[in-house]
Order: C-alpha cells, then sequence, then structure tokens
C-alpha cells in the first residue's frame, strides 16, 4: 500500500508543476508558512545578458550526463530508469489525483525518472520553457510550487513543508525545500529542488515511504557528482 501511496504523491508532484507554469510567477505570494520564508540569495540562478541555451542532459548506460547543469548520475543499485510508458501513466494517474487535466505538452519534458521497484522511491528531473511567462526566478517558482502543493488539502494531501534554502546539486545553485505528506493516514518523504538554466526551469522531485524513503532519496541525490569544468 505505501509504495502505492508514494506513486500517487509522485504524480500530484508533477501535476502541481503543470499548474505551476500557467500562473502569472510575479505574483506568487501565496503565505506556505515556512516555505514563504525566502532564503537572502535564493535567485542566485536568475538570468544574466547573456543567456547560454540550455541542453538536455544524456544517458549513457547506467550515467546520466548535464553538461548544463554540470552534474552527472551513476544509477544506484536496484534503481531503474522509467519508460514513456510509465511516464505517461504517472501523468495520467496524477490527473486523476489532483483533477488537473491540463496537458504539459511541448512547454515541459523529462530530463529523467528513476525509481526503485522494491520500495517506491522515486526521483525524477523535469525541464519547463518559461519563456512564453516572463522573467521568474527559481525562488519565485519555488513558492508557487509549494503553494499549490499546498492546495492539495481538498484531495486529502496534507504537506508539512521545512523553509527553502540555497543548494548546490552538480555546480549549478539551486533552491530548495523537503518534508512529509500525508495521505489516507501514510507519511511519504518529499524534496524539490529548483533551478533555471538557459531560459528553462529545471525541477527534480524525489519521493518515498516516510523515514526510509528520505534516507535513500538523500543518498541517492547526494551521490551526484559535479563535473570538472576546463
Amino acid at each position: 500500500m505505501k509504495k502505492l501511496i508514494v506513486g500517487l504523491l509522485m504524480t500530484a508532484m508533477i501535476c502541481s508543476l503543470v499548474a505551476c507554469g500557467g500562473k502569472n510567477q510575479s505574483s506568487a505570494g501565496t503565505d506556505t508558512s515556512a516555505v514563504g520564508e525566502t532564503a537572502e540569495n535564493a535567485d542566485s540562478s536568475a538570468s544574466s545578458e547573456d543567456v547560454v541555451a540550455y541542453q538536455a542532459g544524456t544517458w549513457d548506460g547506467v550515467t546520466y550526463t548535464n553538461t548544463s547543469l554540470g552534474m552527472c548520475l551513476t544509477l544506484p543499485d536496484g534503481w531503474q530508469i522509467g519508460t514513456q510508458e510509465q511516464i505517461d501513466a504517472v501523468e495520467s494517474a496524477g490527473q486523476q489525483v489532483t483533477g488537473n487535466t491540463d496537458n504539459m505538452g511541448d512547454t515541459s519534458s523529462y530530463e529523467f525518472y528513476i525509481y526503485n521497484p522494491n520500495t517506491g522511491s522515486t526521483i525524477a528531473m523535469m525541464t519547463e520553457d518559461l519563456t512564453m511567462f516572463g522573467e521568474v526566478t527559481a525562488q519565485e517558482y519555488a513558492n508557487t510550487l509549494a503553494g499549490q502543493l499546498m492546495s492539495y488539502s481538498d484531495q486529502g494531501i496534507t504537506y508539512n513543508f521545512n523553509g527553502i534554502t540555497d543548494s548546490v546539486i552538480g555546480t549549478s545553485p539551486f533552491v530548495s525545500f523537503a518534508g512529509m505528506a500525508e495521505y489516507q493516514g501514510s507519511y511519504i518523504y518529499q524534496y524539490y529542488a529548483v533551478t533555471e538554466n538557459g531560459g528553462r526551469m529545471i525541477t527534480i522531485i524525489a519521493t518515498g515511504p516516510a523515514e526510509a524513503g528520505q534516507a535513500e532519496c538523500e543518498a541517492v541525490l547526494s551521490s551526484i557528482q559535479p563535473l570538472s569544468q576546463n
């Protein structure tokens, strides 16, 4: 049952990204308690005058490399790379859980979707083209994302998040927040990390069953290595 609930909450996370993309990010002032506390320099990944186009990462066997983000991930033992069919199933299930029937269309795409079939823990990275929405910082996007997730209380999903903090994944600055989601009496660990790069907003989302899932997901995320910059 816990693995099923983890999967359902993963779909809620993904559907929330669809809702975030269509909102006016500059007016994202939703009070999300601890999440609403801004980090001093959380928008350090904001755009510069000369924007270098974002390049999608690639898989080479069990190794994922993303030069734009300066990161490299080796698939952990016991984990699998999700297929397009599995990704489609996640999106479909998420629409049923959240009631959000919007289509991500051509604005969003998966960089990777990996999961542990034995525990249900899942980590995905998605990118979204934000050129049509105007300028937005990773901090603003994270605030809107948190607010969207909080709104799922009507569907019986409640969240308790820590404040947004700065982090580095690979060689890129991210803003991130984490906490627990409660659904049907089960507690699920959730983690989000957001950065902007080359006109795209990149979001890493991880979920797993309570404390065990948190430890597992944190171990995978901490295994991400920075690429050497020549």
